[in-house]
């Protein structure tokens, strides 16, 4: 049987379910840290006319030729030796993030997400740019990019990237502020911004997305702080199953389409109108955590992706 590669670190809560779920299946799975490489694993490979053929070996081996699909979930940095010059070191770890993952990049199996389209979803000003075009988003969609606002918060430009959500009731980043035009000094210029206008909220929605299936889950704020960012307080929010507006599916699809995504996880607000507002898609975003709260099949719907059966956008 084809093996599952999956890239994450030894301490991946999400990526244990998963795997436990494809274990029960009987799919076979070879999980690699790429914070062994390469120091502690190796990479032998030769090209052939079909690509890349050979063996990646950490704490087991695996034929690359005979990956079925790769779920790029959390890999770590890459490391070498501290003993090692500065200069050396940098150059080892560029040498060996080229290496191998120019290698793995290769692969010509599903990808969950590919490295080159996480990297350039999260760039925030091109997911908003690419969801502005698409029609049915583009009346949902919020958040500006200007130097000055009358009321509203701030959001970084990176996207989630760093983001690890943890619902232990502290945020994992720094949670969103509201600022105003009188807040603002000529230090605001020091680098670029991106402000979000306030949106009336009343709930707002996580649409986890994979594949061609989609979650969308309500999330209620039940405290004052969690109104304006729900994480900073998880332990005030409750959770519902909701359905989600022909024309937000509709332009959803297009969006992962433009953007090469297969997975992703969408942050919306809904007005007490009931307008859909989009705020960002995260690439790589958790998701264990609301499968759990809200009693969502994720982890059944990931181990089917990776099974490869559901159809790869």
């Amino acid at each position: 049987m084809r093996p599952i590669l999956i890239l994450t670190g030894r301490d991946d809560l999400t990526a244990d379910v998963v795997v436990e779920e494809l274990v029960k299946r009987g799919e076979p799975v070879v999980r690699y840290d790429t914070a062994d490489f390469p120091t502690a694993s190796r990479l032998a490979v030769r090209l052939t006319g079909d690509g890349w053929a050979g063996s990646l070996t950490g704490s087991r081996t695996v034929r690359l030729e005979t990956v079925k699909s790769v779920w790029w979930r959390r890999p770590n940095e890459f490391v070498t030796p501290d003993g090692w010059p500065g200069r050396a070191r940098a150059l080892a770890v560029s040498e060996a993030r080229s290496g191998l993952l120019g290698v793995l990049c290769s692969l010509p199996v599903r990808w969950i997400n590919h490295p080159a389209s996480d990297a350039a979803a999260n760039y925030k000003p091109r997911q908003l740019a690419v969801a502005a075009g698409r029609a049915p988003l583009r009346d949902h969609l919020r958040p500006r990019l200007r130097p000055r606002v009358h009321r509203g918060r701030t959001r970084g430009l990176q996207g989630a990237r760093r983001r690890r959500a943890r619902p232990s009731g502290k945020a994992a980043v720094p949670p969103g502020f509201l600022v105003s035009a009188d807040d603002m000094d000529d230090g605001v210029t020091g680098t670029a911004h991106l402000f979000q206008e306030r949106v009336e909220k009343a709930y707002e929605v996580r649409l986890t997305v994979i594949g061609d299936r989609m979650f969308p889950v309500a999330i209620h704020a039940g405290s004052a702080a969690a109104q304006l960012d729900w994480r900073t307080d998880y332990r005030s929010l409750t959770y519902e199953r909701v359905a989600i507006p022909p024309e937000v599916e509709d332009g959803v699809r297009r969006l992962m389409d433009e953007l090469g995504l297969f997975f992703g996880a969408l942050d919306f607000a809904v007005t007490p109108a009931g307008r859909w507002v989009f705020f960002e898609v995260n690439p790589n975003g958790q998701w264990h955590w609301i499968a759990v709260k809200a009693v969502v099949p994720l982890v059944e719907a990931m181990a089917d992706a990776l099974q490869g059966e559901i159809t790869c956008p």
